[in-house]
């Protein structure tokens, strides 16, 4: 068993299993020396609790950053996008430029949100100001559609209160913390139809941050048309892409799962936008993504639940181009690697971030924002041998 790489999981994935044994790795049990434990969620929070106290070997990986749920609990992700902001500001820095109405130019990227019971009040005080608006409400700790509704009256932000078993806002402990955002009434429509993106982004460090976009993302699209009419704020299947929920509909398509690949919605939006309009709207995209993992030191939870062959298909590939980038060459893992993998073993990963190669031209970009160009996603191009590259933040 020397020189093999010993692996543990607690997610019995045929993706992940299929991957780890292609590569003649080894399996083993958790409490077994190990060198690769692939973790769900709940075993990550326990293995690396205060309680534990655990600490990784030098030859040990893991496929979450410990406090991963920073990023990927809704009240969390706000939370340190907000602080992230305010830091910025303190800082003096560029990005956190705003406009003469107070709006940031270029971290104006999550909607107006609160937490809920806690920021109660404050709440209130916003909703007052446009009564008419659509406000959507999400628990805290849940997945896949669970728990959300859209409410666009005050009355029915207080039945939910009641029905919760809590008497008032004021009693905080009892009650499952929900985030509330503005509802965005206007989103991009394919065939009339809403649909968001499920795209992979690949953390090997964080320090330095270096992250990867996975080439081979999909968009899942609601079985229902959209309509922003408020007889329909209760119909899930308008609203929400969660496949969970989605199933369960009537037009529902079980070979396709009701999705497109990314490169499908490129094309889509180039023939009906243009190239240049849907090359800015990826470029932002990409700022964005950069942006949250900057405000905190995470990665996210990707379901490997496959729901259609293509799906299983991608998933595996997925797992294949991470594992090969997260273990190069299969080899034992060593705390004293290079983080920077070549770039034939990157699959349909391409870097989306390294700051090292940003901090090695820092003095000139931080020259350039100064002298008036644009430091965020509305910055402009430039040309370099023939290819498109970014004059801001890669």
């Amino acid at each position: 068993m020397a020189g093999k790489v010993k692996w543990v999981t607690d997610i019995e994935k045929s993706v992940l299993i299929n991957n780890f044994e292609k590569r003649g790795w080894v399996q083993v049990t958790e409490n077994e020396d190990w060198n690769f434990y692939w973790m769900s969620v709940q075993t990550i929070r326990n293995v690396f609790s205060v309680e534990t106290g655990y600490r990784l070997s030098d030859d040990q990986i893991v496929n979450h950053f410990p406090n991963h749920y920073e990023l990927t609990r809704k009240d969390l992700m706000v939370k340190n996008i907000k602080r992230y902001r305010k830091e910025l500001e303190k800082e003096g820095s560029p990005l956190a430029e705003k406009d003469e109405n107070g709006k940031y130019l270029y971290l104006d990227f999550v909607p107006v949100t609160y937490m809920l019971p806690a920021d109660y009040n404050l709440f209130v005080e916003e909703f007052r100001k446009s009564p008419s608006s659509t406000w959507i409400m999400k628990p805290c700790g849940k997945a896949q559609g669970k728990g959300i509704f859209l409410i666009n009256k005050l009355s029915q932000i207080k039945k939910w209160s009641r029905d919760s078993k809590t008497s008032s806002f004021v009693s905080q402990s009892t009650k499952e913390a929900y985030v509330i955002s503005l509802y965005i009434n206007n989103p991009l429509l394919i065939g009339g139809r809403k649909f968001d993106l499920r795209l992979y982004v690949l953390v090997s460090t964080y320090r330095p941050l270096r992250c990867y976009m996975y080439k081979l993302g999909f968009c899942r699209f609601c079985t229902v048309k959209y309509t922003p009419s408020t007889s329909e704020l209760d119909n899930m299947f308008v609203h929400l892409t969660n496949v969970a929920i989605q199933k369960h509909g009537d037009d529902y398509n079980h070979i396709h799962g009701g999705k497109w690949t990314v490169s499908n919605l490129r094309l889509y939006l180039e023939s009906t936008r243009g190239k240049e309009v849907t090359s800015k709207l990826f470029d932002e995209i990409h700022w964005i993504i950069v942006q949250s993992l900057k405000a905190v030191a995470v990665n996210a939870s990707p379901s490997l639940t496959s729901s259609t062959a293509n799906d299983r298909i991608l998933k595996y590939n997925l797992i294949n181009d991470t594992l090969n980038i997260a273990v190069p060459n299969g080899e034992i893992p060593d705390c004293k690697w290079n983080k920077s993998p070549p770039k034939e073993v990157l699959g349909n990963y391409e870097i989306l971030y390294d700051e090292e190669l940003a901090q090695g031209d820092g003095a000139d970009r931080e020259l350039r924002s100064r002298s008036g160009q644009a430091l965020g996603p509305k910055a402009g191009r430039s040309r370099d041998s023939g290819r498109t590259v970014l004059t801001t933040w890669k």
